[in-house]
């Protein structure tokens, strides 16, 4: 049987419309990319991880922090996003991608492990869980897994708005030609109201109270965060 080379690709760059250099904000004792990356980091599934940033200048700081932390790191097109992606999937000869936003310090990388199980064990093209396309799990908690070849298919044709911009997009406008698994979030983690994701200084704010509520240091439960969310309306709203 041919073992399946699968490579997590997490995706940071500094520019942002909403929260500029985000990904290198602290929570509690970390930086939001540090925070992803911790979680990266448990994932069993995987063979090894990159960060995905460009070449701009402004992006220097984050190719800083992976050779001082020892972290894999390739750079490329800021725009053209496919192509950054791809071209740091196929520098390390991987036969299935990962995709992970570098601003996803609460991704749910025990579900990720369940999708790419998934993911090969029904030889998809595609297998996602991400919440903006109805996984019922909060905003900024979703990945998704993409078989190599799908993924070069698109690196090759994509030219339409937005599919270069996005990783994914190519792939999950074209479900007749792709095969893709949406998987749900079980009950626990489904709250499509509730968002982790972080477009401004209040999202990042709801985050390190999290952090601080739940470990100020420790990699946080998704589970956890969501029942502190359950339990007091102001985490949900307001940035304390």
């Amino acid at each position: 049987m041919h073992y399946e080379k699968v490579i997590a690709v997490v995706q940071a760059r500094l520019a942002s419309r909403g929260l500029p250099g985000k990904v290198l904000l602290p929570i509690g004792s970390a930086s939001v990319l540090e925070r992803t990356i911790e979680r990266v980091e448990r994932l069993q599934r995987i063979d090894g991880f990159l960060v995905a940033t460009t070449r701009e200048g402004t992006d220097d700081r984050i190719e800083e922090l992976c050779l001082a932390r020892g972290w894999a790191c390739r750079r490329g097109s800021e725009f053209d996003v496919l192509d950054r992606v791809w071209r740091a999937a196929h520098s390390v000869q991987a036969e299935h991608v990962l995709l992970v936003g570098g601003d996803q310090p609460l991704f749910a990388w025990q579900q990720a492990e369940a999708l790419v199980d998934h993911h090969l064990r029904n030889g998809a093209d595609v297998t996602h869980n991400l919440p903006c396309h109805g996984s019922g799990l909060p905003a900024g908690t979703g990945c998704a897994v993409v078989r190599m070849q799908a993924l070069e298919l698109a690196w090759r044709e994509a030219n339409g708005p937005g599919e270069r911009e996005h990783a994914l997009e190519f792939l999950l406008n074209r479900p007749r030609r792709f095969r893709t698994f949406a998987l749900r979030a079980p009950p626990e983690l489904a709250r499509p109201t509730y968002s982790f994701d972080i477009e401004d200084s209040i999202d990042l704010e709801r985050l390190r109270r999290v952090q601080r509520a739940l470990g100020e240091h420790g990699c946080v439960d998704l589970a956890r965060a969501i029942a502190l969310l359950d339990t007091d309306a102001s985490a949900r709203n307001v940035a304390m």
